[in-house]
């Protein structure tokens, strides 16, 4: 039985559920869910084939601070008090929204440790920040302003994610490509 095969499915259904529970209105399930699968094949196409990621630490490491960024304009203007709102459910209570939060980050964290040491299966909590915390995100918040019809709390500090998101992503294609040429 391979572990860097099926922890990161394990993963990606906890999460997967774990989103879907605590969502308010459609609010995850719209926007996390969604990201879970593409997160996995992400992890099968780059982590799981690649024997070290650890080139990918200086970009990956500065997403997450940039992350710290964001989570402080959305917490300073509200944004628990608004997505819920926004796909139908109530205003999420703040200290779930914090909390939440700092958990997420964490876990990050321990994604870019997993990168360092190689812990193939963890890279999935990697992986889903890469997918949504970077990229869905940016997106995500443009959505969310179009959908508000002006300002939405996050709007303006996830672009830092976004203008980071390719040179990761050209990283992780380069340990890929690394990898197969050892197996080659």
């Amino acid at each position: 039985m391979d572990k860097n095969k099926i922890i990161p499915w394990i993963i990606a259904i906890v999460m997967v559920i774990v989103f879907s529970v605590i969502s308010e209105g459609y609010s995850l399930i719209f926007t996390f869910v969604p990201a879970v699968p593409i997160a996995l094949w992400l992890y099968f196409k780059t982590c799981y084939k690649s024997t070290s990621n650890v080139s990918i630490l200086p970009y990956y490491l500065l997403g997450v601070g940039f992350q710290f960024i964001h989570f402080a304009e959305e917490h300073a203007f509200g944004f628990e008090r608004q997505f819920g709102v926004l796909f139908g459910g109530s205003p999420y209570d703040h200290n779930t929204f914090v909390t939440f939060n700092m958990f997420a980050y964490l876990l990050f964290i321990l994604g870019g440790i997993a990168f360092y040491k190689n812990w193939k299966p963890l890279q999935m909590f990697a992986m889903f920040f890469i997918v949504y915390g970077m990229a869905g995100n940016a997106i995500g918040h443009i959505v969310f302003c179009v959908m508000a019809k002006g300002y939405f709390p996050g709007i303006y500090t996830s672009f830092l994610n976004l203008i980071l998101f390719p040179f990761l992503l050209a990283e992780l294609i380069k340990t890929k490509k690394r990898a197969l040429e050892e197996f080659s």
